[in-house]
């Protein structure tokens, strides 16, 4: 066969059918513990999306990409380097020991326990450690929120909208429990200092989730380093699912995922049916948020829903600025440019039953995932760096969406009392099977939007709606509804 890359260029610019591409290697010669760099003469992710496509269907496991290089990792064995290069597909295995272990100085589940814990007692004012959910292997798996309302019955913190951010659904991708866990320690260490924290933490709960699937990077740090998946299966075969392709919207929905257990994004037997998976899906629907960032590893990457090939929100315009203006604040690990900004099938490959399309289309979210630096596993001196690179960006994304902040109490005319509601919001149209927009338990709905003029609409269980007309002008606005 000719170099795949061209015939894939060939392809997109004269038609061919997807069936050209879909050979499917046999599953056994893409499993294995051989980290190989194919080269291509490529230098922006567009361009080796369907090359990274081609080889997810064909069952490899598609690392990352260092786009601005021209290369995609995979991890497989000798015989799926051999069926790479029949293709046409060149490049080199990575070596050393480095390859093999993990930095021990990075947060594993008993240190990252411990670290929640000791900021939970020097902060007591202002945090709540809650145990959302425990693993199947019995570790427990923690939320750190924080907030000048973090009372779990505190009712004001129902007046405030929740901002989600996780990290480490991927065992492997140790430097993302890095990032969120230092969310925290920005916040809190100037929370005394600075205004601008004081007021985040007035208006907002933010919610981390800096582990999600502790017994996969149990895992990681003891058996297996490129460890993916959860530790689903028995002692004597566990085979784990992919906790971001378990989530209940289009779970198996686009040939996004895999229903072999062998495969690293195998979905799993049935939507949510993994424990950390529930976690986090009780989660979000326990503080329904306004907005969520989902840390990953790793291509250099800002991500929005949705996963599907040809899928976008009802929101795109607003979802993808956000994602260019983010991009634009992260440059890459060599200083050759910028993270790219896109939909995973746009800049990676189909991808369903993600946290990040599950939380859009539950709860209207405003959704982005990141793939940070050009390894799984850089050295602990890299460590640093990324955390200050990242800071910018969470940071701009905190104030971004609380300028754009619309929040409105729906009240029932004849009570006089909140009420919930469902929300009807003008010019967003869903139409991929989202929930219905709602209120929470107390009245409030929080929307991020952009400047412009809307028509938000309250229909109480009973029928009865109310309509008002807002005005969003870059600043923060307050509304109220009453439904008569």
């Amino acid at each position: 066969m000719k170099n795949l890359i061209k015939l894939l260029i060939i392809a997109a610019t004269v038609g061919l059918g997807q069936s050209a591409l879909t050979t499917n290697a046999p599953t056994f010669i893409t499993q294995g513990e051989i980290r190989y760099i194919i080269q291509t003469d490529q230098r922006n992710p567009i361009s080796l999306t369907r090359l990274s496509r081609w080889l997810a269907r064909n069952h490899f496991d598609v690392a990352g990409m260092r786009w601005h290089r021209g290369q995609i990792e995979v991890i497989t064995n000798e015989a799926g380097i051999a069926y790479l290069n029949e293709a046409g597909l060149r490049g080199s295995e990575l070596l050393g020991e480095e390859t093999r272990h993990v930095d021990s100085e990075y947060l594993n589940p008993t240190t990252l326990e411990a670290k929640l814990k000791s900021i939970n007692q020097a902060y007591p004012a202002l945090t709540r450690l809650e145990q959302i959910g425990r693993s199947i292997q019995g570790r427990p798996i923690y939320a750190l929120l924080i907030s000048t309302t973090p009372g779990a019955d505190d009712p004001r913190a129902l007046a405030k909208p929740s901002l989600i951010i996780d990290g480490q659904h991927h065992a492997r991708e140790i430097m993302t429990s890095e990032v969120v866990a230092d969310v925290a320690d920005v916040l809190l260490t100037s929370s005394e200092s600075s205004p601008k924290v004081q007021q985040l933490l007035s208006r907002w709960n933010v919610w981390l989730v800096p582990m999600v699937n502790v017994d996969g990077t149990n895992i990681v740090f003891t058996q297996d380093n490129m460890w993916r998946k959860n530790a689903h299966g028995d002692q004597s075969n566990v085979y784990g699912v992919d906790i971001n392709r378990n989530y209940p919207y289009r779970w198996s929905g686009c040939n996004g995922s895999s229903n072999s257990h062998g495969a690293q994004d195998y979905h799993g037997e049935s939507a949510a049916s993994e424990p950390e998976t529930l976690a986090m899906v009780n989660l979000g629907n326990k503080v329904r948020p306004t907005a969520s960032l989902s840390y990953h590893s790793y291509s250099e990457l800002v991500l929005y829903p949705y996963g599907c090939n040809g899928d976008y929100t009802g929101e795109k315009a607003l979802v993808e600025r956000i994602a260019q203006e983010l991009a634009s604040r992260l440059p890459t690990d060599d200083g050759r440019g910028n993270y790219a900004p896109g939909t995973p099938w746009e800049l990676l490959y189909d991808v369903d039953g993600s946290s990040m399309d599950f939380f859009y289309a539950s709860f209207g979210t405003l959704a982005y995932t990141f793939e940070i630096n050009e390894e799984f596993q850089p050295s602990y001196s890299k460590r640093e760096p990324t955390l200050q690179k990242e800071r910018v960006a969470w940071e701009y994304f905190m104030t971004r969406i609380d300028q754009n902040l619309l929040h409105v109490v729906v009240v029932d005319g004849k009570t006089n009392a909140p009420a919930e509601a469902l929300i009807g919001v003008s010019a967003i149209s869903n139409t991929k099977g989202e929930l219905p927009l709602k209120t929470n338990v107390a009245g409030h709905y929080f929307k991020i939007l952009d400047p412009g003029q809307y028509a938000i609409a309250a229909k109480l269980s009973d029928g009865r709606v109310g309509q008002i007309q807002v005005q969003m002008n870059g600043q923060p606005q307050n509304a109220k509804i009453t439904v008569q």
